[in-house]
């Protein structure tokens, strides 16, 4: 246990953690990062955290460019909120992932974290798309609102009782689901649900979305495999299966292949956050805050990357 401790942090480095726990740790002092970064991967690597950094700064400016104006409508209303919760998730992203110039003298390469972050940052973009950046009619903005509220209820309610909760309020959480539920299938578009989405609605299935992933995808310019493959590479890490806890074991701070593991959560990211930016651009027009030609250009490169995949990139 002892020899499988020590070769999971840097030599010279080494701890023993309690129940072969993998953190991984890198001295940046003693594995010398300085001379490291002139590697090919942690070039690449480092060149990738300044393109997230670059595209998350402009993400927060453009979002502070809104405090004080008034919405026009909901879209702008949710558009708005899941935004900023999508640059949280950026945030910390770049606070967990390795770095040139944190001052700790041991930093911690956290894989399964820092996929888990950048998942739920392509999550809320799936979820800003739908609810904010169709581009349909105020009844479908309308019908896509109700649908998601009346999936959020229900979850609500079925983890309160699974908890046994005696709370006052459960009565009024199940009339509100029963009230949100008349309003979904008598609203003029359940016509365009699938029969089994109409089914699952009125036997009390409810799903967060009323189309499916490729239809989201379509919709929101995403191209669907380069989603899929990403999601699928991301959640191998968020789960726990076998795929995930054998890499742990392979996995070493300070390593080269590692470091390029660790980027491909920020070029994912980059991809989706950059097509949350050009949404939102294309949801507040009148807001325009200073923007560089550097900037414009990255946001159009990843966002090519989004809707175009990586097969031929």
């Amino acid at each position: 246990m002892l020899e499988s401790a020590q070769c999971l942090t840097i030599a010279g480095t080494a701890t023993v953690f309690p129940l072969r726990l993998r953190l991984h740790y890198k001295a940046a002092r003693a594995a010398g990062v300085s001379s490291q970064t002139m590697n090919k991967p942690y070039t690449k690597y480092y060149e990738n955290l300044k393109d997230f950094e670059e595209l998350l700064a402009f993400g927060e400016v453009f979002s502070n460019s809104l405090i004080g104006t008034k919405p026009n409508n909901t879209n702008e209303v949710y558009g708005e909120r899941i935004f900023v919760k999508l640059l949280c998730h950026g945030m910390t992203l770049v606070k967990i992932s390795p770095s040139q110039h944190r001052k700790n003298n041991r930093e911690l390469w956290d894989i399964s974290s820092v996929y888990a972050i950048a998942r739920a940052l392509i999550e809320t973009f799936d979820a800003m798309s739908y609810i904010a950046l169709s581009g349909g009619s105020e009844s479908q903005n309308e019908f896509r609102l109700l649908f998601w509220k009346l999936h959020a209820e229900a979850r609500r309610l079925d983890m309160l009782n699974k908890i046994g909760s005696s709370h006052p309020q459960i009565d009024k959480v199940q009339d509100d689901i029963s009230a949100l539920q008349k309003q979904v299938l008598n609203h003029s578009c359940i016509n365009t649900c699938s029969k089994q989405v109409v089914v699952g609605v009125e036997n009390g299935k409810y799903q967060p979305y009323h189309l499916t992933q490729r239809e989201r995808n379509e919709e929101s310019g995403v191209n669907h495999e380069y989603h899929n493959a990403v999601t699928m590479h991301l959640s191998s890490h968020v789960h726990t299966h076998p795929f995930s806890v054998h890499q742990i074991i392979e996995f070493k701070a300070g390593n080269e292949e590692c470091i390029g593991l660790m980027g491909i959560a920020l070029q994912y990211s980059s991809s989706f956050l950059a097509k949350a930016i050009s949404g939102m651009q294309q949801l507040f027009p009148a807001c325009d805050p200073k923007i560089n030609e550097s900037t414009i250009s990255l946001i159009k490169q990843w966002v090519r990357i989004a809707e175009n995949g990586i097969r031929n990139y």
